[in-house]
């Protein structure tokens, strides 16, 4: 059920609010009513509200509005003055409002999802081993349908030998912060390539570099290595920082790339 705050000084629009009978039947709860701009910016300050509606004089409606203005979030509905009408706004608000909590859900699913790859990704980084199945079943549940783990891909060791000074004297937001920062550099959008960068700690970083298209091996080497070379660039133009290449390494699959994960644990 959605809740709906109505601010209005006028009787018959308060008494028709009161009055309506099917506010349960169109998916609201009874309203809150307030009689004046005060009594409204009080309810709002007070309790969560999904739609506010409102039909004031002059003076007291610019009040409100001024209070409103600076609450951009808040859904308006229609003020309506017969049953007829407040019925047709009804409906209008509510299908909004379903449309925007189903945006809403649809962006934190696809958030959750976007997390969830690169941590799939980043455990690869850090040395997990999954057999050829799960590698499928993983990347089929995270919907990464245009990553075929059969493609060659890369690995990439970079240090930032100022990293521990940049974070404790020269950055002041925080390890986390940082992290997105770099990410921000180094998983650049692209639709040839997709990476995934993992910070073990604040001057030692790994890229994963995985083809969205047919490539060669030395094709996506090739792409990798431009990527990391404009990736020094930005890390030199925005934060003064050097960024060392230690090594970039081709695999012939993702698949090979946890099959050597498992070797070197076995050792």
């Amino acid at each position: 059920m959605y809740r709906l705050l109505l601010v209005s000084d006028k009787a018959d629009v308060r008494s028709l609010y009161e009055q309506f009978p099917e506010w349960e039947q169109l998916g609201f709860e009874r309203p809150t009513i307030a009689a004046d701009a005060q009594q409204g910016i009080d309810r709002l300050g007070q309790g969560r509200y999904d739609a506010v509606s409102w039909l004031l004089s002059v003076t007291e409606g610019k009040r409100f509005f001024a209070y409103l203005s600076k609450r951009p979030e808040m859904f308006g509905m229609e003020t309506a003055r017969s049953e007829e009408r407040l019925r047709r706004e009804i409906g209008a608000a509510r299908r909004a409002l379903s449309s925007r909590d189903a945006a809403r859900q649809t962006k934190q699913i696809d958030d959750l999802t976007r997390m969830m790859r690169g941590e799939f990704l980043c455990d690869l980084l850090r040395g997990a081993t999954y057999d050829d199945a799960k590698i499928d079943e993983r990347m089929r549940s995270l919907k990464m349908f245009s990553i075929d783990p059969a493609r060659p891909i890369t690995t990439s060791s970079c240090r930032l030998p100022q990293g521990d000074y940049f974070l404790a004297e020269v950055w002041r937001y925080g390890r986390e912060r940082l992290e997105n920062a770099l990410k921000n550099i180094f998983e650049t959008a692209n639709d040839e390539v997709f990476y995934v960068l993992l910070v073990i700690n604040p001057h030692h970083m790994r890229l994963l570099g995985l083809p969205m298209r047919e490539m060669s091996g030395d094709e996506i080497y090739e792409r990798v290595s431009r990527h990391l070379d404009r990736c020094q660039q930005l890390l030199q133009d925005y934060f003064e920082l050097t960024l060392d290449i230690k090594r970039v390494v081709r695999y012939d699959s993702l698949y090979a790339l946890s099959r050597e994960n498992a070797v070197r644990t076995a050792h």
